[in-house]
């Protein structure tokens, strides 16, 4: 937080959001979802945050505010794109390309993440 409201110069919140809904919509929101697309939408994202943590700036409190939360939503736009790489097939709204067919033994399944160490870990669990 000290970082961002240190600096003299920089982008603001304002730019980073817009870049974002852009990146989700291009390369997340799609009608038909693909391997490539999500891939290069992921280091897209990526890049942004990379970028938006480095060069963002907040002159007072509300901006920080806002800072911050678009920095959290990189961060629910990178799951996203994690749990919609790893659902392989295509089921009601996710519809995949280049996995065009539903996959009937992961219909009574859930796609869960988490952070552990930095890193996500994606797995599937039965319903209860």
């Amino acid at each position: 937080c000290n970082e961002i409201l240190d600096r003299d110069n920089g982008a603001s919140w304002k730019e980073a959001n817009l870049t974002l809904q852009q990146i989700m919509g291009d390369y997340a929101g799609v009608e038909v979802r693909s391997e490539t697309l999500l891939t290069a939408g992921l280091t897209y994202l990526r890049r942004l945050r990379e970028k938006a943590l480095a060069e963002v700036q907040a002159t007072n409190a509300h901006d920080l505010l806002r800072c911050l939360e678009t920095l959290d939503l990189m961060d629910c736009g990178e799951t996203i794109f994690l749990t919609a790489l790893e659902r392989k097939e295509t089921r009601a709204m996710h519809k995949r390309s280049d996995f065009p067919f539903t996959n009937p033994l992961l219909g009574e399944k859930f796609l869960t993440i988490r952070q552990e160490n930095g890193q996500a870990v994606l797995e599937w669990r039965e319903k209860l």
